[in-house]
């Protein structure tokens, strides 16, 4: 009888581990009797602890000696160290960890206390307390916001390795579209870094493709696009846009835009949707920016071929509806916003003209900290003149910066604030002011000093155990504790 016990016991704790490990991997939106099953990442206590071991060097364009930024590609080392070459398999996990019958108990344990808590999670701080800055140049985003459900309104962020994968940019996404309405991702890049990571769409394409960004070289001196980037195919080159189930607002698109410039004579694109036989069209020459507009409702996958060598250059794809909100992300990897310089501004305003930006969100920082860096002077004069510039090309956009969050750094046998954290947010605080823009304070938002010890330590963790990076869980908190704070400034 008490070995039919403990059989019973190691049947329903093998099925109560698979389905917990499953639930990892369950897309967003699965419901059950009407009630929607939510994901929980409960791998992430077992992830290796140098998941993104030494990332918080310095911007590679910055000459520390020197204290200045490079102004071209050619003046600067291309291995400087950034965080590109550290998120090339992410996610990672700890295999030795997942072996190790300790370290599964603690894991199982956790993960009961977890269901029994109902995973709830609060906020650390109050919404509407940590907004400063010109506030009230908001007003243009926040009107925007009354026409939502006669037109489109598009918000682009940018930021570093954080928003790669459409990390945070998702969650703010589908909390926008759910209140607002809207139903596509917005825009994606021809080729990505992160496909194997990617949250909201399944991005596949062929390996002939040559890149250009601002984060690498560009020997050619193509002209960027507003995400950094610019692609150029040879004869044969396709790239695929598939959605997925993960957000509910992002299953379908009933539009696709193909942005590209300066087309040879008698070039063309085939396209094919949701798998149907391939359309043949021309594209557009000339300098200036075009775009491939395709209509077709309830779409969940469009595919590109480009026959013809170097057709054009291309930028991006746009999937998306006609009415709501879209929130483009655009991830510039390694990056600390300086070399948002590299985007032309007359190039800006031939896609703002195209997007209509209400809203920018500029999301840097954690590139240009450094143990050895405690003047950030030079860092927030570059700032200043990007974001004017940038609203020059905007302008009828709001902006809001966000300040870098927390990152500790080991003293003894604790973790502690580092304390050039501190020092960069005043640093952000005055080139918000200086740029008569927004300033929403992360750093504060999330708890503070030592906020991010609270935040690995969570249950369930919202951020890894470097004490760097917020995982999926701490990137949700981000997103919605911005999306209640500029409610809390619009209502």
């Amino acid at each position: 009888m008490k070995d039919n016990n403990i059989n019973n016991l190691l049947i329903i704790f093998g099925i109560a581990i698979t389905l917990l490990i499953a639930n990892s991997y369950m897309p967003e939106g699965v419901e059950i009797l009407g009630y929607e099953l939510k994901q929980v990442d409960f791998l992430c206590d077992i992830r290796s602890d140098d998941f993104y071991d030494n990332d918080s060097g310095d911007d590679e364009y910055y000459d520390e000696d020197n204290d200045e930024y490079f102004e071209d590609d050619e003046d600067f080392d291309d291995e400087g160290t950034n965080d590109t070459s550290l998120l090339k398999e992410k996610p990672r996990y700890n295999l030795a960890a997942i072996i190790n019958v300790n370290i599964i108990t603690e894991f199982v344990t956790s993960e009961i206390d977890k269901l029994s808590n109902n995973y709830l999670q609060q906020s650390p701080s109050s919404a509407g307390e940590h907004l400063s800055g010109n506030i009230k140049q908001l007003s243009k985003f926040f009107e925007s916001l009354k026409n939502v459900k006669s037109k489109q309104i598009r918000i682009a962020h940018y930021g570093d390795s954080a928003l790669e994968g459409d990390l945070i940019t998702s969650d703010l996404r589908e909390l926008f579209q759910k209140k607002f309405g809207g139903e596509g991702v917005g825009f994606l890049p021809i080729t990505s870094q992160d496909t194997k990571f990617r949250k909201t769409t399944d991005l596949s394409f062929s390996d002939d493709w040559t890149t250009a960004t601002l984060f690498s070289r560009n020997k050619d001196k193509l002209p960027l696009g507003i995400n950094g980037h610019v692609f150029v195919n040879s004869a044969g080159s396709w790239v695929e846009m598939k959605t997925n189930r993960r957000y509910k607002t992002v299953r379908k698109f009933d539009v696709a835009k193909l942005f590209y410039t300066k087309a040879k004579n008698k070039a063309v694109v085939k396209y094919s949707l949701n798998g149907k036989a391939a359309v043949s069209k021309s594209l557009s020459t000339g300098k200036n920016l075009k775009v491939l507009e395709i209509k077709k409702e309830n779409s969940k996958s469009i595919k590109f071929e480009f026959p013809q060598n170097e057709s054009a250059y291309f930028y991006g794809v746009s999937l998306e509806s006609n009415k709501g909100i879209y929130i483009d992300n655009y991830a510039l990897r390694g990056n600390s916003g300086v070399d948002l310089k590299k985007i032309k501004t007359e190039f800006l305003k031939k896609f703002q003209k195209e997007l209509d930006y209400k809203l920018v969100i500029l999301e840097f920082g954690l590139n240009i900290l450094s143990a050895n860096k405690t003047n950030f002077s030079r860092y927030e004069k570059n700032m200043v003149k990007i974001v004017k510039e940038m609203k020059e090309a905007m302008p009828e956009a709001s902006f809001i910066l966000i300040g870098v969050h927390d990152k500790c750094i080991k003293k003894g046998s604790s973790f502690i604030t580092d304390p050039t954290v501190l020092k960069l947010v005043e640093a952000q605080k005055s080139l918000a002011e200086k740029s008569d823009i927004a300033f929403w304070n992360l750093f504060e938002a999330m708890g503070g000093k030592n906020s991010m010890v609270e935040w690995v330590n969570a249950n369930p963790p919202r951020a890894f155990k470097d004490y760097i990076h917020f995982n999926d869980v701490g990137s949700k908190m981000e997103a919605e504790m911005l999306f209640e704070e500029l409610m809390t400034n619009f209502n």
